[in-house]
Order: structure tokens, then C-alpha cells, then sequence
């Protein structure tokens, strides 16, 4: 695409989770506990992707929702996945042409400020990234200024955690060193307290026609151990729970295991049932 405007440098924060998710790329949503893929795929039925649609995937991953978004828009369309985590961009290429999706072409770029001219796409969506910015309130907004007129933005955000898994998570939020943000505190910032207030958030930035649609993804790992793995390769580690010192983290790590074997079901299975939001409008102003 020409006319790229010229790329701000992301800021330090923007860089260490970046960073967090290059390291976790090989075993990112490949545990046994996936769920980005199904995200994925309620996420690009929600923005209603038309054939020889023009889409942006800010924050790409390894594509789970760049695949899904180039098959709905399909051989006339055109995709473009973005992310700073330049292994994931590896990973997504692989997938992308495994699955016979030329229309896709992935890249190295900020969410804070996608390198592109305005008005460039039809739709731009995000998933599970918005929670992770370091400045969503202003960051999100900024998003609107890539979509044509009439265009549509959707991302995917975790809106609530499993009760009985609170604690497990905060015996390693209570770990991190001082100054920095645990897992569950970054997970509800303002505005990921409520629907209304991510709501708001676009309704303040003139989008219209806004939509948000929950959905209860359950999840069941076979042990403690199994978690662990998923933990860390996904956000918790990558944002969070990397930079806890070694022998506190150890500790947390007791202390979580102990309280997850109390969550076994009979047949020694750990359940955990998680709500994802998908939240969409449409700007129909320059």
C-alpha cells in the first residue's frame, strides 16, 4: 500500500510486551487449551466482512484473526496483519500459506500508530490486543482515522475472569516487583470495567451502530502443569509475570498450584470458564 506515513518509534512499555510475546511466539496458542482461534472466528463474524473487503489486523499474533478475516473477504479482498512481535509475523506467514490465503501480506508495525495513510481499509480489527495498549483511551480512538467512511472497527477483549480462578492468578500479581502492573489490574484498566465504558469509548469517538456480543469460552486443562505452559505463552507471562523475580515466582507458583488442585473436578480435570467481549461500530464520518 503506498503513502505510508512515516512510523513513530513505540515507547518503552509498547516494547517489553512486544518483546514478552516475540519470546513466547513457537508456543503461543499451541498448548491444548487454544482459544484465540475461536475468538478469531466470533470476532470476524461480528465486523461482517464482505467479499473484496480491505482489512487491517492491528496486533496479528500468528493469525487468528487474519486467516478467518481473508477467507470472509476472499480472493478480491485484501488483508494486512501488523504486529512488533516480528517471530509471530513468522508463524503467521507459515499459516497463511498453508492455507492458501496469498491475499494476506503481514509486517512489522506499531498498534499505537499503524503506518498507514487514512482511510486505507474497510475494517479494522484487533483481537485480544486492546487490554495490552499502553494508552487505550487515546490509542483506540486514533484507529478511526484508517477506516473509510462507513467503515468498521471490532476487537475482542476479556471481560471477566472465573471466579474460583481469581486467586491463582493474583498469587502471581502479588509478586510482581513494585511499580509494576499485575495481570488482572492491566486486564481492568479504564475503560475494561464494564461494556459501557468500552462502549463509551466509541461512542465518544463518533462511531455508531455500536455493538457488543459476550461470549463464555470453557476451558479445561488436564493439571496444574498444563496451565503453567498456556500461562506462559500467553499474555500473563508475556505482559506480566516474566519480570517477577526467580524465587518469588517460585512461590507464586507453589501457592497457585495448591490452589488449582483444589479446582479439580472428578476426573481430575481443572475447569475455568472465561467471558470474551467482541465490540464493534461503524464511522460514518471522515
Amino acid at each position: 500500500m503506498s503513502g505510508h506515513r512515516p512510523q513513530t518509534c513505540p515507547d518503552a512499555a509498547a516494547q517489553r510486551v512486544a518483546a514478552g510475546f516475540a519470546a513466547a511466539a513457537d508456543g503461543y496458542d499451541a498448548t491444548g487449551t487454544e482459544f484465540f482461534r475461536a475468538m478469531g472466528e466470533h470476532l470476524v463474524a461480528q465486523a461482517g466482512i464482505g467479499p473484496g473487503a480491505v482489512v487491517l489486523d492491528i496486533g496479528c499474533g500468528k493469525g487468528a484473526v487474519t486467516l478467518p478475516a481473508a477467507r470472509a473477504a476472499g480472493p478480491g479482498g485484501q488483508v494486512t496483519g501488523i504486529d512488533l512481535a516480528v517471530p509471530m509475523l513468522d508463524h503467521a506467514r507459515r499459516a497463511a500459506e498453508q492455507a492458501g490465503l496469498p491475499m494476506i501480506t503481514f509486517g512489522p508495525g506499531d498498534a499505537a500508530d499503524p503506518p498507514f495513510p487514512g482511510g486505507s481499509f474497510d475494517v479494522v480489527l484487533a483481537g485480544n490486543l486492546v487490554q495490552f495498549l499502553t494508552c487505550p483511551m487515546t490509542e483506540v480512538p486514533r484507529w478511526g482515522s484508517l477506516l473509510t467512511v462507513g467503515g468498521t472497527l471490532a476487537f475482542s477483549w476479556n471481560l471477566a475472569e472465573d471466579p474460583h480462578w481469581v486467586p491463582v492468578l493474583a498469587a502471581f500479581d502479588t509478586a510482581m516487583p513494585p511499580g509494576m502492573t499485575g495481570f488482572a489490574a492491566m486486564l481492568r484498566r479504564r475503560p475494561f470495567a464494564s461494556v459501557e465504558q468500552v462502549q463509551g469509548l466509541l461512542a465518544t469517538s463518533a462511531y455508531q451502530a455500536i455493538t457488543t456480543r459476550v461470549h463464555t469460552l470453557a476451558l479445561t486443562y488436564s493439571s496444574p502443569q498444563q496451565w503453567w505452559a498456556a500461562a506462559q505463552s500467553q499474555g500473563p507471562w508475556a505482559a506480566c509475570w516474566r519480570h517477577i523475580p526467580p524465587g518469588r515466582l517460585d512461590a507464586a507458583q507453589r501457592d497457585a498450584f495448591a490452589l488449582l488442585d483444589d479446582l479439580r473436578g472428578p476426573d481430575g480435570s481443572i475447569p475455568r470458564t472465561m467471558l470474551f467481549a467482541c465490540t464493534s461500530g461503524r464511522k460514518d464520518t471522515p
